[in-house]
């Protein structure tokens, strides 16, 4: 499909000196090019952009574009650039009972206090979904975990299919992949992995863990990929011959 050159503007939200950053940056220039391979985009307004903290390179980009279908037809083009994520579903099994692993932090957009969640977080630069999932599990939920321990449900369930699946299709470019790990816990273990506390200031994050019964969990969720990983764990559990 023939692509026309993109043409870009700013807001005077956006520094000057920070516009070459942000066109170039790999969270842009990603999601660009996925775009462009379905879509003509001919122009792109850069309405604001967060930056990270530690290497002020763009975290959140909202956009306007005009865009068409190969077929001329207009699409709605704002967006919320944030790229891809990952997120662990953590299974506890204590004495034959199974439980969750769970983070409760602050969720001011929806309005929540205490949002209850699978340990989560952005795909990074490596672009390595297996490595990110390791790295959110230490930070958000405190444990060490090795690569096979991972069970990549997405790949599972879409056949290799898929990256991830989106949360919000008219607004978010962010596709989440999900996977699950399993392990087995004494009634000891289970109580100290309940109420840890993490506060990350940099990033104005406070997250506690909590332990919960599986389907006691399931019935307090809001966020949807929390019940989206426990219906295709409990999928993969039906192909092993196994279950709850």
């Amino acid at each position: 499909m023939e692509q026309k050159d993109v043409e870009f503007t700013f807001s005077d939200e956006v520094l000057e000196s920070d516009r070459d950053a942000v066109v170039n940056s790999q969270l842009f220039q990603t999601w660009l090019k996925n775009s462009q391979e379905k879509f003509i985009v001919s122009k792109i307004h850069f309405s604001s952009v967060d930056f990270r903290f530690k290497d002020h390179s763009p975290l959140f980009i909202k956009l306007t574009a005009m865009a068409t279908l190969p077929d001329g037809k207009p699409v709605h083009g704002i967006v919320l650039v944030r790229g891809n994520a990952v997120g662990v579903l953590v299974v506890l099994r204590c004495e034959g009972k199974p439980y969750l692993l769970l983070v409760r932090q602050p969720r001011f957009a929806i309005s929540e206090t205490e949002s209850l969640e699978i340990p989560a977080g952005i795909l990074d630069w490596s672009l390595d979904y297996r490595k990110v999932a390791l790295s959110e599990l230490k930070e958000e939920a405190m444990i060490d975990a090795k690569d096979e321990e991972l069970i990549d449900l997405t790949g599972f369930y879409t056949d290799g299919k898929l990256d991830g699946h989106a949360g919000s299709c008219g607004l978010l470019d962010e596709r989440i992949r999900l996977y699950a790990i399993e392990r087995e816990v004494s009634p000891e273990e289970l109580k100290r992995l309940d109420g840890r506390r993490q506060e990350y200031t940099d990033e104005n994050e406070w997250i506690k863990t909590v332990v919960l019964p599986y389907e006691e969990a399931g019935k307090q969720f809001i966020d949807h990929k929390n019940l989206l990983a426990m219906f295709m764990y409990e999928r993969y559990l039906r192909s092993q011959g196994r279950h709850l």
